[in-house]
């Protein structure tokens, strides 16, 4: 599906750029429209794809890709080239440009889980986050008048195709509408934002070959909002796509695997298919902001910037018949009042373009205030839900400090019975200290008089041991001998 970033790419100002590949080199052939001389700039080798945007002051920024993967960001004012820092290096499998109708651009890239919003400004770049999906890449983004940018995008992962509209001043994003929840595409899916400001998506699912066509009207209910989507049975593989914006329906013409051309309008299950289209060239033609693939017919003798240039005019002109028949007078009036009638209702289609702008305006304000009105009741809660907590958590608190001041006061009380306590031990230990001291004089003197007392005892035993010998001899001296 990058095919698409490959298709030379062609926008018209004051100045005329086209960009194209040209052996993996990018071009630029820039026309002078006062002098009407044609240059060619080369702008970047090694080029596999791009992406570009006609912004203020006619300066075209261009978003290329060249070996390995790497994002150069480049910006054409006349025919001065300066290449730009940008927010990433790594270049990302699908990314966009869109300019907005003040010459605003934005780039929107494939994310992890996520897309990626910027506005791109040469001092200020900053990128804003967009959750969506599990691998989502943005196929398709316009900008509309109201600063609401329209993202066709398709999930990689999940095979569910996208619209999503982003309000670009908040970066604030609507609930998704999920086109086709899980298809696998054949092709880039076609996209229109036409002039009255209703949507067109068509793709063409792999399972079955089947054209599917969705369309989301202008203004609320009940003529506005998403159509029933259509289906038709396709007996060829597509190759490329795209819409033709005419009035009061579009068309819709595919590329098959033949080079052959088929157009369809996608109310009707009528195929007109052209088959010769050898010098048939699809271009990206930018008009009013828009970006729209156009089949652009080259002969010899033109360059591709010539032709593109002869459609761009065609389709900048309402379409009138220009055959008149002067020998009809009534049919001469007739068509002159058709082509009033083409007139007046091109009128009335901006006129409803407008109105339907205003509408739209008024669904989003009143989408918004009631997305205000859900955010604020959700914080409310969570404030009042957080008040809850924080009184009972200071209810606990208080308890808390309740039980601190009795545990003081214990604490008071125990030390001072620790005190009395430690009085009485000091006291105590001064009387075990006398009574040890006294114990030691006691055992002192016990000692002493025990000595005493075995020094008594041993003169004691002496003196028997003479009253024993003197005793003896007493005994001897009286008892006569027999």
């Amino acid at each position: 599906m990058n095919t698409f970033s490959t298709l030379p790419y062609i926008c018209q100002d004051e100045i005329t750029y086209c960009l194209m590949l040209n052996n993996e080199t990018l071009i630029c052939e820039i026309q002078d429209p006062k002098t009407g001389e044609t240059e060619t700039v080369p702008l970047l080798e090694n080029c596999q794809r791009f992406e570009a945007a006609l912004g203020q002051n006619n300066q075209l920024h261009i978003l290329a890709v060249s070996h390995p993967q790497i994002l150069n960001y480049l910006l054409l004012t006349d025919k001065q080239l300066r290449q730009m820092p940008f927010i990433t290096e790594e270049a990302p499998d699908y990314f966009q440009l869109a300019s907005s109708p003040n010459g605003q651009i934005y780039y929107c890239a494939q994310g992890d889980a996520k897309i990626i919003l910027a506005s791109l400004k040469e001092l200020d770049q900053r990128n804003h986050q967009i959750v969506l999906g599990q691998q989502p890449a943005p196929l398709n983004m316009v900008i509309d008048q109201n600063g609401y940018a329209h993202l066709l995008v398709y999930d990689l992962k999940s095979l569910e195709l996208i619209y999503l509209t982003v309000e670009l001043k908040n970066y604030h994003h609507q609930q998704p509408f999920t086109l086709a929840p899980k298809v696998q595409l054949q092709t880039h899916p076609a996209f229109l934002f036409d002039s009255v400001q209703n949507i067109h998506i068509a793709w063409v699912s792999a399972q079955g070959q089947m054209l599917q066509y969705q369309a989301r009207l202008a203004g609320g209910w009940p003529v506005g909002g998403w159509q029933p989507p259509l289906t038709h049975p396709l007996d060829f593989s597509a190759q490329l796509m795209s819409f033709s914006e005419t009035y009061p329906q579009v068309k819709l013409w595919i590329f098959d695997e033949n080079k052959n051309i088929h157009f369809f309008n996608p109310h009707e299950v009528v195929e007109k298919t052209e088959s010769s289209s050898s010098n048939k060239h699809p271009v990206r033609i930018a008009q009013n902001g828009k970006v729209k693939i156009a089949l652009v017919t080259k002969d010899e003798n033109t360059t591709l910037l010539e032709s593109a240039k002869v459609e761009i005019e065609t389709h900048s002109q309402i379409q009138t018949s220009v055959e008149e028949d002067d020998d009809n007078p009534l049919l001469l009036h007739a068509r002159r009042l058709m082509a009033e009638k083409k007139r007046l209702e091109y009128e009335l289609s901006k006129k409803e373009a407008t109105l339907a702008q205003f509408r739209h305006m008024l669904e989003l304000s009143q989408d918004n205030i009631r997305k205000q009105t859900i955010t604020i009741n959700e914080k409310l809660a969570h404030f009042n839900n957080k008040v809850k907590e924080l009184r009972e958590e200071n209810a606990a608190l208080a308890a808390k400090c309740k039980e601190l001041e009795q545990y003081r006061d214990n604490f008071l009380q125990t030390q001072k019975k620790l005190q009395k306590t430690e009085a009485i031990v000091n006291t105590q230990n001064k009387e075990l200290i006398q009574l040890r001291q006294k114990l030691d004089a006691a055992l002192k003197q016990e000692k002493e008089l025990q000595q005493k007392i075995s020094s008594l005892e041993e003169e004691l035993l002496k003196r028997k041991g003479v009253w024993d010998t003197v005793a003896g001899l007493f005994q001897k001296k009286t008892f006569p001998k027999e």
